[in-house]
């Protein structure tokens, strides 16, 4: 994969301005399982490679927007679960992504307090 060096303020730019479209996209189709769209897994791979915990934050951040954060977020019922997005996560990396197992483990135990000891 082809890399490039961005300051910290564009990443954190790109990676606010992706998340509300990427919350659309989920919560209008509504579908489960839960799906993330095409490339998700190549920001995921490009993030963790980067900056694992930016990788992390990314996914609490599309989790707080599938939840309360987006207008539509209280349509979609039952809300979408932690356990959704980690499997539709896993699901979306490159099957040649070595480190998959380990970022999704370590989602899970980064943001465990938040989400990991409910089934919501």
């Amino acid at each position: 994969m082809d890399s490039v060096t961005l300051p910290r303020p564009v990443l954190y730019a790109l990676r606010q301005a992706s998340l509300p479209g990427v919350a659309t996209g989920m919560l209008t189709s509504a579908s489960r399982p839960l799906a993330f769209p095409a490339g998700f897994g190549d920001v995921l791979v490009w993030l963790w490679t980067t900056d694992s915990n930016s990788a992390v934050i990314y996914l609490a951040e599309l989790m707080k927007q599938l939840r309360e954060r987006h207008p539509l977020a209280k349509t979609v019922s039952p809300p979408f679960r932690f356990d959704e997005l980690l499997t539709a996560a896993r699901e979306c990396l490159p099957d040649d992504f070595a480190h998959a197992e380990l970022l999704i483990q370590y989602t899970r135990t980064a943001l465990g307090d938040f989400y990991g000891g409910s089934e919501n």
